[in-house]
């Protein structure tokens, strides 16, 4: 029975993790093509992955495919704020 009922919160849980997952890639992926300066339709955006950065909350590295064949490779950094998290600053190379 105790198992059951923490499969059932795992479960329910769920849902709203992915959601949040979700908004963090959105940020990123937002700050990343204003920092490059790009729209949607002249780059493609390869991958998310987390990384660790000193002094932040949060950081995810971004790989960034131009059309014209550049690879970008950005990182995102986010600070912990009252109800979620905010993007601090995004850098690309």
């Amino acid at each position: 029975m105790k198992g059951l009922l923490i499969a059932a919160l795992v479960f329910v849980s769920a849902p709203a993790f992915a959601g949040k997952m979700k908004e963090i890639y959105t940020m990123t992926n937002e700050s990343v093509l204003e920092t490059l300066g790009f729209d949607e339709g002249i780059v493609r955006v390869d991958g998310h992955k987390f990384v660790s950065v000193p002094g932040a909350d949060l950081a995810v590295q971004t790989t960034v495919r131009g059309y014209n064949g550049k690879t970008y490779t950005c990182v995102t950094t986010f600070v912990d704020s009252e109800y979620f998290y905010q993007v601090n600053y995004t850098t690309c190379d």
